[in-house]
């Protein structure tokens, strides 16, 4: 029944205000007006009920067939109730809890009228000049393989017409954490070895977790932008990886592959956008404008078109709009917003993501003791970071108000008055940077704290020694200088809504710290690029010889990171022993069973998680030093000990070979376990390989 007209009006997301990104201002009469005309598909970043309300009626009773709007938002990290930041929430290597963390962000979003968040954004990432790490799972495939599925399952809760469901969108497909000198939007250039490896396994795991949309992104990759690459989108994504969802540019990336020096106007922009396999176009007008002609000058297939405006109308379908396209309208949706049971989980999420980077022996602190507070974000509640919907500051519990309502003699003092703290048994100090100083836009060439608050904190330890570090920040920063000097450093990221009550139960020892690094630290960001699944260099490093010329070192800075990916101490102290392979040999459709004995020698009950890396000792390719298959949470009383067991199979051992070939080859791998990536407990297994 659709014309053409329409049909290319379902490939349209329209922005409904004026205060855009790139331009592209449009007045409300000229967007109801082409949603009248059936000419627009979906809507971005609208959250005003009364306004969603009255665009869905324009929709569905004044166009000629009635579609529905499809209602798409940027819900990152929570709606209304702040969760902690993506990069946060990937500590907690927990895929039940971000699953949990989905689905009650999922019930927030859907209760405000909304149908589709643009999240989980798996782009791998090794540079935290990036402003963008804070929406990451890390620099890990795995690891972000196993929370993309998490993420999807709790969005859309394997029914799209749940009512407390929201669709997914995976992003940014792909190679967008890759971005030269981590400079946003930058171009990125990578091996085909390391985009399959490395890029493509967490959009795969979303793709099989049935995620129903996936963005592109703004760079180019393979020399072509992701946005016109036919490569990328039909050959890899639709073949490949055997998608059938819906694909979407990133915000205006269709008319900026003209920037891209690879199309001459705005119509050869559409023609190849559109023909490399991108089916919705956001904001941007190329296909709104010249699609139809394109279609006239056969340039463009009507049956593409058909495909692509078949996919959205299926989303809609699924999402039940059809049957009720008011879905989820209240005249108070307020009264699903920050609930209590939503908050008890934000609290949750907060105490497991943050990460105790050094501790001596000053955690937790004992009731009896005279704690001084200190710090500009002591009582700064700008703790929630980029991409906060509609999360708003005032809502955000600070370290003040949680030390305030519990049972520390506390002493609060101002930066002219740190004579007081001579008095405290110990201080706990906050500093950080503010929440929009990462995210979309925000790249960064330093790194450290602002040099106002390092001066500070060298001003509070000669009057109190004994201080306890709070770090609030959505990257990993430089912290060589405080854990030389700090006690204790407690990485909080932007824990959102709950944050001064997370940390005041990990100080007090109420719950123990558990979270674990998903990125590498470095010690100076001279080291940028810097991640643990390098390749080795055929000079390495010996460490018997630091000061060895030529080898492949800094001369004035060590090798190794600050804090290794996977680092995260406790309030226990776990040992590992007898690491067993069940059998010597790999082969076939068989599996090696891993075993580690791990004990909590230390005075607190504490959770583990206990890791285990794979490294292939000859191949012929390099491969990573280091390359994470598998990792469980225990958690273990004083003295307790446990058996923990991994299966690895031939899958777990494959990479892309010398030819292309996804093989493990007939080779002998390192299997190593324990707390952090830099382990050296392993043991040797042989792999046999018929594919090869």
């Amino acid at each position: 029944k659709m014309t053409l007209k329409e049909k290319i009006g379902q490939l349209y997301q329209s922005a409904y205000f004026s205060d855009v990104v790139t331009g592209h201002e449009r007045d409300t009469s000229q967007t109801l007006e082409g949603i009248r005309n059936g000419q627009v598909g979906s809507i971005l970043s609208v959250h005003k009920e009364e306004v969603l309300y009255q665009l869905q009626k324009t929709a569905v009773e004044e166009s000629r067939l009635g579609i529905p709007l499809l209602f798409c938002f940027d819900v990152i990290h929570g709606y209304k109730t702040a969760f902690p930041i993506n990069l946060a929430l990937s500590s907690t290597w927990d895929p039940d809890l971000i699953e949990r963390v989905s689905k009650a962000v999922a019930y927030e979003t859907s209760h405000a009228g909304l149908h589709l968040t643009f999240s989980p954004m798996v782009d791998i990432v090794r540079d935290p000049r990036w402003g963008r790490v804070m929406e990451s799972n890390g620099e890990d495939p795995y690891l972000s393989s196993v929370l993309a599925k998490a993420y999807v399952r709790g969005y859309e809760q394997k029914d799209l017409s749940h009512p407390h469901a929201v669709a997914a969108c995976v992003k940014h497909f792909a190679g967008y954490g890759f971005v030269e000198a981590g400079k946003e939007y930058n171009t990125v250039d990578i091996s085909e070895r390391v985009f399959r490896n490395i890029v493509l396994p967490p959009f795969q795991a979303a793709i099989d977790e049935n995620v129903s949309m996936v963005m592109t992104a703004f760079n180019v990759l393979f020399d072509r932008p992701a946005t016109a690459s036919t490569f990328l989108l039909k050959d890899i994504l639709r073949q490949e990886m055997a998608y059938q969802g819906i694909t979407i540019s990133d915000y205006t990336s269709t008319e900026e592959v003209i920037n891209h020096k690879v199309a001459k106007d705005e119509r050869d922009a559409a023609k190849q956008c559109f023909n490399a396999g991108l089916d919705h176009e956001m904001v941007s007008t190329t296909y709104k404008d010249h699609l139809e002609a394109l279609v006239k000058t056969n340039e463009v297939s009507i049956k593409d078109i058909d495909r692509a405006a078949g996919r959205i109308l299926a989303l809609k379908k699924a999402l039940g709009l059809f049957k009720n396209p008011y879905r989820n309208f209240y005249e108070n949706s307020e009264q699903y917003m920050l609930q209590d049971d939503t908050k008890a989980l934000a609290l949750e999420a907060s105490e497991k993501s943050m990460v105790l980077l050094k501790n001596d022996a000053v955690l937790p602190i004992m009731s009896t003791k005279k704690v001084g507070l200190v710090g500009p974000f002591i009582k700064n509640q700008d703790v929630i970071g980029e991409w906060n919907a509609l999360a708003e500051k005032s809502d955000v519990i600070s370290i003040k108000e949680a030390f305030d309502q519990g049972d520390y003699n506390t002493v609060y003092v101002d930066d002219d008055n740190l004579d007081r703290l001579s008095e405290c048994d110990v201080v706990i100090m906050a500093l950080g940077e503010a929440g929009n100083e990462a995210g979309e836009g925000n790249s960064k060439v330093d790194l450290h704290l602002p040099n106002h608050q390092q001066a500070l904190f060298d001003r509070v330890r000669k009057v109190n020694a004994n201080v306890v570090l709070i770090v609030f920040a959505g990257r990993p920063l430089i912290m060589t200088h405080y854990d030389d000097h700090a006690s204790a450093i407690l990485y909080s990221y932007q824990p959102g809504t709950m944050a001064g009550r997370a940390i005041y139960n990990l100080i007090s020892g109420t719950s123990s710290p558990r979270g674990k690094l998903t990125m590498t630290f470095p010690r100076h960001q001279g080291q940028i690029p810097i991640y643990y699944n390098h390749y080795s260099t055929g000079r390495p490093l010996n460490p018997d010889k630091p000061n060895y010329r030529y080898n492949s070192r800094y001369r004035d800075c060590s090798d190794a990171p600050l804090y290794p990916f996977g680092f995260g101490l406790t309030y226990g102290e776990f040992t590992y022993a007898d690491l067993i392979l069940d059998k010597e040999t790999l082969k076939d459709e068989d599996a090696v069973s891993v075993s580690v004995k791990v004990k909590n020698t230390g005075p607190m009950k504490a959770t583990e998680t206990v890791q285990c890396y794979i490294e292939a000792l000859t191949y012929s390719v390099s491969r990573p030093v280091n390359e994470l298959k598998a990792f469980k949470q225990i958690t273990l009383e004083p003295a307790e000990e446990a058996s923990v067991t991994f299966r690895l199979t031939l899958q777990d051992f494959r990479s892309y070979n010398v030819d292309m070939v996804y093989t493990a080859e007939n080779q002998s791998y390192k299997v190593k376990v324990g707390s952090a990536s830099n382990t050296t407990n392993s043991v040797i297994l042989n792999v046999i390989d018929a594919i090869h």
